[in-house]
């Protein structure tokens, strides 16, 4: 069982980290009890809502139901089945975590004498998204998430600045359609969301027309 509901706040969109913070408060009361992937409450802002107005509307799923005020609860059971096609629009985060290498760091340790294991001269780092690479991306994700892509189109593409001034998170709205190839995957999808930065706004599966 799933909870729906929005959140009205005078936080303006771009505030992502106060945004988090203010759907975890109406949640569970600041976080308690909410450490578990599987419970973290999913929520993205309502594109009606732009920056400009200030403040924001926030859709929000949760396996709880909020402790907080709200001015509607919709409550639903989540069933997929095999082979079925569903529509969705999803804000994803459009960048991946990939290694590279830390040049000189090799070499100086060599110089010293010294056996350096190449492992310890990789570093992790987040590398957006070129326009050829999304749809092959998003097949793969959709994969480890029992659902096969049919076709997909972004319907706008933006940056969402972070709480550190020069920080910001590459972003897309896709619509998409999917066919269920295993439905057990694809409601934990549904519940959990999709793809990396879900604590920020994305990741949220909302049905389309």
């Amino acid at each position: 069982m799933i909870y729906e509901f929005v959140v009205r706040s005078e936080t303006p969109p771009y505030q992502v980290y106060k945004l988090h913070q203010e759907v975890i408060d109406v949640v569970c009361g600041g976080g308690l009890g909410l450490n578990k992937e599987a419970a973290r409450p999913l929520w993205r802002s309502h594109p009606s809502v732009k920056s400009s107005s200030g403040g924001s509307l926030l859709l929000v799923r949760s396996s709880e139901p909020p402790l907080g005020e709200v001015s509607r609860v919709k409550e639903q059971a989540v069933r997929f089945e095999a082979g079925e096609l569903r529509k969705f629009n999803c804000r994803l985060n459009l960048s991946s975590r990939v290694w590279v290498e830390q040049h000189g760091c090799l070499t100086k340790d060599l110089n010293k004498g010294l056996e350096q294991d190449r492992e310890k001269c990789r570093k992790k780092v987040e590398k957006s998204l070129a326009p050829s690479e999304v749809e092959p991306w998003l097949r793969l994700l959709l994969n480890q998430n029992g659902m096969t892509l049919q076709n997909a189109a972004i319907v706008s593409q933006n940056r969402v600045q972070l709480k550190q001034r020069h920080f910001f998170i590459n972003a897309a709205d896709i619509v998409f359609v999917a066919r269920v190839a295993d439905p057990k995957l694809a409601e934990e999808a549904y519940c959990r969301g999709i793809g990396r930065k879900r604590a920020f706004g994305f990741g949220l599966l909302v049905e389309a027309e």
